[in-house]
């Protein structure tokens, strides 16, 4: 009787399995969902920019005693677009994220658009940025207040107060769109082909078997791309570095804006010398809704690494 129920558990395990492994990305949220974070690494506005991790904190459940639609630990995916120091006379330290996907542990990436409710102390404006909230009152008490005054007047021409996003600072999140499972990119899906540890380090890749289609959100509109070079490519859209794609890797989702925008990539190679950068080229995919990261003309292929 016990050998019956261990092997029953046995097969219905191997059928769950097999289950999960037929269909991983499941996940789908409402619009409005409220989703709680912290930052990976400290953010400090006037020098951060550029792509930044998140990790969230509680899980995201729909009902109580249900399993957890997004799980702890899952990661946040976004970019610095924009970051300020205050200015020293007027203006005040402000960054603006924008949130592109969210990357749970089962290999599966959700194009997300989201704004920012609350980061922590700081106040957050409709357009999602992150501003400092100055100390106007309390510099001009203490510029009335006799005891302070020289002090103060003699530290006029210093900058405000810092906007900084440490480990620490928690941030709330909302979605503005509805997170669906059939905008998710499995990266199990991608069948990259690197090199043999003694075979050249310079050749192609294979063919990504994931398909993606441009998935629009409110003000920005999400569109998938691959790096086909077997090096690591950094991407840049109006001259500003938004990722880094490891070789052979994606489709992933790139967020852009409605307007007009240009994309560059390199390639990022290691030589003997050090770290050297070289132009790719971008093109359209072979389904003409995103773009493809390639070495057509063989540049980086040229350069030495001895």
């Amino acid at each position: 009787m016990k050998s019956l129920l261990i092997w029953t558990v046995i097969v219905l395990s191997s059928a769950a399995s097999k289950l999960a492994a037929a269909a991983p990305c499941q996940a789908s949220l409402p619009a409005g969902t409220i989703i709680r974070m912290f930052p990976e690494e400290r953010l400090v506005a006037g020098e951060a920019l550029g792509p930044v991790v998140f990790t969230v904190t509680p899980d995201v459940r729909l009902f109580p005693n249900r399993p957890a639609v997004i799980p702890r630990g899952s990661k946040v995916l976004g970019n610095v677009m924009e970051s300020k120091q205050a200015g020293r006379l007027v203006g005040r330290a402000q960054t603006q994220i924008v949130l592109t996907s969210i990357l749970t542990a089962d290999s599966c990436e959700y194009p997300i658009d989201a704004k920012i409710l609350e980061a922590g102390r700081y106040t957050a404006t409709r357009d999602g940025v992150v501003v400092e909230r100055g100390h106007a009152r309390r510099d001009l008490f203490e510029v009335l207040f006799p005891p302070t005054t020289i002090y103060q007047l003699i530290r006029i021409p210093s900058r405000g107060p810092s906007l900084v996003l440490d480990a620490e600072t928690p941030i709330t999140i909302k979605l503005m769109e509805p997170l669906t499972a059939q905008s998710a990119v499995s990266q199990d899906e991608v069948a990259p082909s690197f090199p043999a540890p003694s075979a050249p380090a310079r050749i192609g890749c294979a063919a990504s078997r994931a398909q993606t289609t441009p998935w629009p959100g409110i003000r920005q509109i999400f569109y998938p791309i691959r790096n086909r070079t077997p090096y690591k490519a950094r991407l840049y859209m109006n001259g500003r570095p938004v990722s880094v794609l490891p070789p052979c890797y994606g489709p992933t989702m790139l967020i852009a804006f409605t307007s007009n925008f240009r994309l560059a990539a390199t390639a990022v190679l290691a030589t003997r010398q050090g770290q050297r950068e070289v132009k790719l080229q971008i093109v359209p995919n072979e389904n003409e809704d995103g773009w493809d990261i390639v070495d057509e003309a063989g540049i980086a292929a040229g350069v030495d690494l001895r």
